[in-house]
């Protein structure tokens, strides 16, 4: 099955919406600050509502799952058959953290408060966002460091080909804490932190067709071998000059050169035409969420040259690959663009 990203809704360091993000990615400025600023989970005055949730990893998450589903996104589909998959880095670490700590150093181990605890669980987010949004298929978590966001779309990919699901939300989020800075720093990661969330619908291809879109995707593959097996699939799907775009995580203490990725201690080399971006250089690492910002550049990008996709029916091809100090690694190739559609 054909699968494509058919929306997004994005919170980066350059503010709320895909429209900030992909501004800053199209200028290649590094951002000042690693926070969303422009995102609060307090209420702005008094007599407005705050988000009510007690951590801000969720919040974030919950929130950019509202501007992704308008009130007719999923009309079409029945609750059941609505599936959520999300994941983070460190979600919970902040919570957990606070918890054990006041354990430990106040004068009873169960004087704590009880309203981390929810926070504390790994799948809060995807609990709090199934309940507020009626998305009452399969519900997951997942987390792979800084591939997060591949798994998130492995996972989704699978429950549509499995039958399992007829639209999937998924995504990534990390928020930004002194603690998880602490944490970066004492494992050698050298980029400066930042927070962010990206979530993406994905449905089925023919769906899509039915609704403007058109495209064929590629599930995230890791490891060099895979890596290698990967970047031949134009040629295989018909495209002699592949007019690509690689987004790579940089690795702490190598340097790149432009025209080739390193996989496995071996240079690999890429399209003449391949244009090399590095999100996280530009708004920070975040960890989590990085690769799921990924993918956002890669559309982001694409959308910005609308006369080139026009003249190229089946879009731009992009390479997204990520490897962490722990070793998680995975890659994903997409197809951007196409008819007007935003991924694939």
């Amino acid at each position: 099955m054909n699968t494509v990203i058919s929306a997004m809704a994005l919170m980066s360091p350059a503010g709320v919406g895909a429209g900030p993000f992909g501004e800053a990615i199209r200028a290649g400025v590094p951002l000042p600050g690693g926070a969303v600023e422009d995102f609060r989970t307090e209420a702005p005055d008094p007599s407005a509502r705050p988000v009510r949730l007690v951590d801000r990893p969720s919040a974030m998450a919950i929130a950019a799952i509202g501007d992704l589903l308008g009130p007719d996104v999923l009309a079409g589909w029945p609750p059941h058959r609505r599936a959520l998959v999300l994941g983070s880095g460190a979600a919970g670490i902040d919570q957990s953290m606070t918890l054990t700590r006041d354990s430990l150093t106040r004068p009873r181990p169960d004087n704590v408060n009880p309203a981390l605890v929810p926070a504390c669980v790994m799948n809060y987010a995807s609990a709090q966002a199934a309940m507020a949004f009626d998305l009452r298929g399969p519900n997951a978590t997942v987390t792979a460091g800084a591939a997060t966001g591949l798994a998130a779309l492995r996972y989704a990919r699978r429950l549509l080909a499995s039958g399992r699901a007829d639209a999937v939300v998924c995504g990534a989020y990390e928020d930004l804490n002194d603690r998880r800075a602490a944490i970066a720093e004492a494992a050698g990661r050298e980029a400066r932190p930042a927070e962010g969330c990206g979530v993406f619908l994905v449905e089925p291809a023919e769906r899509a067709r039915s609704h403007g879109l058109a495209g064929a995707g590629r599930g995230p593959r890791a490891g060099e071998p895979r890596l290698r097996r990967a970047l031949p699939r134009p040629r295989r799907a018909g495209r002699r000059r592949a007019q690509s775009a690689a987004h790579r995580r940089r690795r702490p203490r190598e340097r790149r050169p432009p025209r080739a990725l390193r996989a496995g201690g071996r240079r690999l080399r890429l399209p003449a035409h391949t244009r090399v971006l590095r999100p996280s250089e530009i708004v920070g690492d975040a960890f989590g969420a990085a690769a799921a910002l990924q993918v956002a550049a890669a559309i982001a990008v694409r959308d910005a040259s609308r006369e080139r996709a026009s003249l190229d029916p089946a879009g731009g091809l992009a390479l997204i690959t990520t490897i962490d100090t722990d070793g998680h690694a995975a890659c994903c190739l997409l197809r951007t663009g196409g008819r007007g559609g935003p991924g694939t």
